[in-house]
């Protein structure tokens, strides 16, 4: 007689049945999400590694998950800061003036993220830091200018 381990009766309402398949689902799809995770966090460090010298951000949204232990920073950008459906503007809330500093003294600066499956970059990235780097850009450039 085989063993017969997690495995619910043939008579089982549809309810136990539905049930028994949502956990080991989860249980899947956590394993799954785990080892994305691990691979991802390989690629950050090979990446790292590529430009020692640049500061490597986790941002506090989805970022920590990736660096584990080799972010030297931590910054915050909001998928939804300084852009809507018909704008764009600079979001005076969450200013990240410490990676402003650090891109200034260090040349630049690596920041990871995370976004949901079938997008390609995060919105984060793709939208809130360029307008966030344009605008620093244009604030210290106007900065010199008015001290020559």
């Amino acid at each position: 007689m085989c063993d017969t381990v997690n495995l619910v009766p043939f008579h089982a309402p549809v309810q136990a049945l539905s049930k028994t398949i949502k956990r080991r689902d989860e249980k899947k799809q956590l394993r799954d999400s785990l080892l994305s995770i691990a691979e991802d966090a390989k690629f950050v460090l090979s990446i790292k590694q590529l430009y020692p010298a640049l500061p490597l951000l986790a941002n506090l949204r989805c970022g920590l998950w990736y660096t584990a232990a080799q972010h030297n920073h931590t910054c915050y950008f909001k998928s939804t800061d300084g852009h809507g459906p018909s704008h764009h503007d600079f979001s005076i809330r969450r200013l990240n003036a410490h990676v402003a500093r650090l891109c200034a003294t260090k040349g630049g600066a690596l920041i990871v993220d995370a976004t949901r499956r079938g997008k390609r970059f995060p919105d984060a990235l793709a939208k809130t830091v360029p307008i966030w780097a344009c605008v620093w850009n244009r604030a210290i450039a106007n900065t010199r200018c008015q001290r020559k």
